[in-house]
């Protein structure tokens, strides 16, 4: 049990539950400690408020009719004050002697002990505490015309009551409100991180082997919500890549088992022949070679679209004259097309730069022209252009050849995908790695066919000016093989 109550408080939402508990109550006892302080100000600015006024009035009663009228109106005004009456004495002045009038209201008081105190100044505030020390008397000392002096007071027996029924009120409101903040914190923090504890569920039963788990929305648009959304995305796209791998793994698999077991059945005739010369091993080991290297580029051109794919492909981008090169990559591939009776017409404008990695969009441009070659009949004419726009450059590769059937149009971008009319050899990796390249350019690649009308595909390269890079003219062409099937 005490394992998880110490569990219980390592936990975000009860830390914020604490904390909002906290800061309600400290604020709340701030606020009433600040109101109880202004009060009990406010009450005794106006006790001083109302002495003040009561001096005033008696002075001018006085300057009126001199101590018979005084005496008259201090009478007059315990009449009118019988709950809080003032205390009135008069301590001397010309025909005057020491005076306390209403004494039987300030029993609880040591008057005594006035007559024994110094002759106070005028303008004078001294208190007198109760016998029980409880509450105390205040007394203003004030001067008359005639050099005469004469006390009010007020008691503080009614101000402390009011801050007394203050402070019970404070105490009687005091838990329920804790209680409130506490309740309200906890609830608080739970509708807060509930999206956080969904996330926390999904995960584990993501971990439990649970794949299709996903963090259910609280729709509220907040920042939890939206990671909510987010880590929804991210499993999807992991899913995606998982069941991409799976079927990548199985497609390879396919594909390697008809070289491998042709490799094998090489090296077995081999070995099975009798009196096999030198001339048959050498002709079984080029075999052999030749497979393996069949073998190796499938698995090299697989892990390159890979890391295109993954974002991690390592591209040496600088500046690249494109005309040149996409011209370069034309004249290799006339000699194929001159061998079937296919021509390539260009329409390049003068100069066309970008910044790019020029052997990749050299493999790029070397597996469109391989394909419109390829499935282009004799006597057709493949047509190629680069078109300048005003933040990309565009690349098409038309063909007249077979086309492409609508519903292979969104296969033919997957590994391994090779059409249900392809009759030419290949790994039927090509396009993969087209897209793949293009895409780690930040830039997209699309086709538009009819069966039996040919097939024109497009691409579109951002433009980046990036001038303190050197401008390549000659790029590297040596792993571009005219003859070499994808």
């Amino acid at each position: 049990m005490s394992s998880r109550i110490l569990k219980f408080s390592k936990t975000i939402g009860f830390k914020i539950a604490v904390g909002y508990s906290v800061l309600f109550a400290c604020s709340f006892i701030g606020l009433t400690i600040f109101a109880y302080l202004f009060l009990e100000g406010t009450l005794a600015r106006q006790a001083r408020v109302m002495i003040a006024g009561e001096v005033e009035y008696l002075q001018e009663q006085y300057n009126a009719g001199g101590w018979a009228v005084f005496d008259q109106k201090v009478l007059e005004n315990d009449n009118l004050r019988k709950n809080n009456p003032f205390f009135t004495r008069a301590v001397g002045g010309a025909g005057r002697d020491e005076r306390i009038f209403l004494p039987q209201y300030w029993k609880d008081f040591d008057l005594a002990s006035l007559g024994k105190m110094p002759v106070p100044t005028p303008g004078q505030w001294i208190s007198i505490p109760d016998r029980t020390r409880t509450y105390a008397l205040e007394l203003y000392t004030a001067k008359q015309a005639d050099g005469g002096l004469f006390q009010v007071g007020i008691s503080t027996q009614d101000r402390l009551a009011i801050l007394g029924r203050y402070r019970e009120s404070f105490f009687l409101v005091s838990i329920p409100l804790l209680l409130l903040a506490a309740g309200g914190g906890a609830f608080f923090s739970r509708r807060t991180l509930r999206p956080l504890r969904n996330l926390i569920d999904t995960v584990a039963s993501i971990e439990a082997g649970e794949m299709n788990a996903r963090v259910s929305s609280s729709r509220t648009g907040d920042e939890l919500d939206e990671l909510g959304e987010l880590f929804n995305r991210m499993l999807q796209k992991i899913n995606q890549l998982i069941e991409g791998m799976r079927a990548s793994l199985d497609s390879v698999a396919h594909d390697l088992r008809t070289p491998m077991t042709r490799f094998r059945n090489i090296a077995e005739a081999a070995l099975q022949q009798k009196n096999t010369d030198t001339a048959t091993y050498r002709e079984a080991l080029q075999e052999c070679m030749d497979e393996s290297d069949r073998i190796l580029r499938m698995l090299n051109m697989l892990m390159d679209i890979s890391e295109a794919e993954a974002g991690t492909m390592r591209l040496f981008k600088q500046r690249t004259e494109l005309v040149q090169l996409a011209e370069r990559i034309v004249d290799m591939y006339r000699y194929v097309g001159e061998e079937k009776g296919v021509e390539i017409e260009t329409d390049f404008p003068p100069r066309a730069e970008l910044v790019a990695d020029p052997e990749r969009i050299a493999q790029v441009l070397a597996n469109l022209l391989d394909n419109a070659v390829k499935f282009s009949d004799p006597g057709g004419t493949v047509r190629v252009s680069i078109k300048l726009r005003s933040d990309h450059l565009q690349v098409q590769v038309a063909d007249p050849g077979i086309g492409i059937a609508p519903e292979e149009i969104h296969k033919i971008w997957d590994r391994l995908y090779r059409g249900a009319n392809a009759t030419h050899k290949g790994l039927g990796l090509g396009l993969s790695m087209v897209r793949a390249v293009v895409r780690a350019h930040m830039g997209d690649v699309d086709v538009s066919s009819n069966p039996g009308s040919g097939s024109v595909f497009t691409l579109r390269l951002p433009l980046h000016k990036q001038p303190d890079i050197d401008l390549d003219l000659t790029p590297p062409l040596a792993s571009i093989h005219p003859t070499a099937p994808f």
